[in-house]
């Protein structure tokens, strides 16, 4: 979905949608705000249901490596590391560091942040999201949008829905599947 195609849903939730002005809506506020809520919204809901990425890089000599440094970084799944030889190799974590003791390759499994939203970013732009937490996000963005408006208390209802749906929200992407080869003792 792009960042245009969720303005729209969000402004027809809202009944504010204008399909003769370039901002999609009449009303300069939401306009204004209208990127700034998508993207507060979404980084709440990546945390929700979250990103996975992968990061991967090679080391020629013992290397101390910051998870902060890895791009859109939130929070770390696994770490495997394979020696030079091939075999499994030892990594040692303190905080957001990684220790390599030895030559080989880190294969760095974690959650990301999706790419954030500002006021210059073009309509074309991607979400990264899940199509389930795509779903959530236009009533967290109405609430936000609608929390001022107190003569009718939209917002509210919006929030609630929102809420109900951010916590039904599924955060697994598979079930896990062990499979046995061999038999076991």
């Amino acid at each position: 979905m792009t960042l245009a195609e969720m303005k729209k849903k969000v402004l027809r939730l809202i009944e504010e949608i204008s399909d003769s002005n370039v901002n999609f809506t009449d009303d300069p506020d939401i306009a204004a705000k209208l990127n700034d809520v998508i993207n507060q919204v979404m980084f709440e809901v990546a945390r929700m249901k979250k990103i996975p990425a992968l990061y991967t890089e090679g080391f020629d000599t013992f290397t101390i490596l910051d998870l902060r440094t890895i791009p859109n970084f939130y929070q770390l799944d696994h770490i495997r590391f394979i020696t030079e030889s091939g075999e499994e190799g030892e990594v040692d974590i303190f905080g957001t560091f990684l220790e390599f003791y030895e030559p080989g390759t880190a294969h760095v499994y974690y959650f990301k942040y999706p790419e954030r939203i500002t006021a210059g970013t073009l309509d074309s732009y991607e979400f990264e999201l899940s199509e389930d937490a795509l779903e959530v996000l236009p009533y967290g963005v109405a609430a936000d949008l609608l929390k001022s408006d107190i003569s009718n208390e939209y917002g509210k209802i919006y929030e609630q829905r929102y809420e109900t749906m951010l916590a039904r929200l599924d955060p697994r992407y598979s079930a896990a599947t062990i499979f046995f080869e061999g038999g076991y003792n």
